[in-house]
């Protein structure tokens, strides 16, 4: 699916005729806008046959990428980034990004909210319900600005939502519930590994942008793209600081279980102790000889017993009495 937005002539308006879109970006002073979302062939081939585009750039936005980058070329820059979602783990989606001088083209194979959240800026600009909602007037860059704004924007929930998963877990250790707690701590490590090297790469992307020269990027709008970076280094401080906390909890669990098993050791051992005199009397009555007990009859038997019951009884009393339970 294509959706343009132009803002030509002082105006701001959708268009999604292939045609006419390639009859706007042509004119340099008109800014283009064009989300291509799950594009089939004939979306591609525009793309292919109405740019100057690299065929390795071309092929990284059609083919799935494993980590954010960037590319510089003479006219247009090249962008893989990742926007966010979070439900019990974090997933990952795509977003490949064409930067040209009077243009910006956006390729995904899914939704992705912080796309659609400035699509809404821009409705709200299109039909007045806000005056200062044109981002396209200070150019191409202004809308990658946007967007990489609203995709930090998707960071901080899913930072926070580690964040209350693991108070939740160390709560748990504290309670002493072992319910799959391992299980959920190694998840978060996972999303905190996997958070941590975006956010180290994606910061990586932005320190080009501000460093490199590059006409697709003017200067002046440099100063947006730093207080984006200034966002990116306090959530990796956060982010680190959730990391270090892994190693704890999972030391927490370990010390938690093995005091557990302490326990029950400790518990088997006390059984074991006052079976001895039950396993000693019931061993020597069970010898293959003539005892005089066997011969008294009924009182032989409750004699055994008796004897049974006393030696584990004052085996108890003494453990009781040493407080070794």
């Amino acid at each position: 699916m294509i959706k343009a937005v132009v803002y030509s002539d002082g105006k701001l308006f959708y268009e999604n005729e292939l045609e006419n879109i390639s009859k706007y970006i042509k004119k340099k002073e008109n800014i283009i806008w064009l989300d291509l979302e799950t594009p089939n062939e004939a979306e591609i081939d525009f793309l292919i046959d109405g740019f100057d585009f690299h065929t390795i750039s071309i092929e990284d936005a059609i083919l799935p990428n494993d980590h954010p980058k960037i590319d510089f070329f003479d006219n247009y820059i090249f962008l893989t980034l990742y926007s966010i979602n979070f439900i019990e783990n974090i997933d990952l989606i795509e977003l490949n990004i064409f930067l040209g001088k009077n243009y910006l083209i956006t390729f995904h194979d899914e939704k992705i909210n912080s796309l659609n959240k400035t699509f809404n800026t821009i409705n709200k600009t299109i039909n007045g319900e806000i005056s200062n909602g044109n981002i396209f007037k200070r150019g191409s860059d202004s809308i990658l600005h946007k967007i990489l704004n609203s995709l930090i924007d998707e960071y901080y929930p899913v930072i926070e939502k580690i964040e209350n998963k693991i108070a939740i877990l160390e709560d748990k250790l504290v309670e002493e519930k072992e319910e799959k707690i391992m299980e959920d701590i190694l998840e978060q490590k996972r999303n905190i590994l996997i958070l941590r090297k975006l956010l180290y790469l994606e910061r990586q992307i932005l320190n080009k942008i501000i460093k490199e020269k590059n006409k697709c990027i003017k200067e002046i709008n440099k100063t947006y793209f730093r207080d984006i970076y200034d966002h990116f280094v306090n959530m990796q401080e956060t982010v680190e600081i959730l990391r270090e906390i892994i190693p704890s909890l999972i030391e927490t669990y370990h010390s938690m279980t093995s005091k557990k098993l302490n326990r029950l050791i400790h518990r088997l051992t006390i059984l074991a102790t006052i079976a001895i005199p039950m396993t000693i009397i019931t061993s020597f009555y069970g010898m293959n000889v003539e005892i005089p007990e066997f011969k008294w009859g009924i009182w032989g038997y409750l004699f055994v017993l008796f004897l049974l019951v006393v030696s584990s009884a004052a085996i108890y009393i003494i453990l009781k009495i040493k407080k070794w339970f």
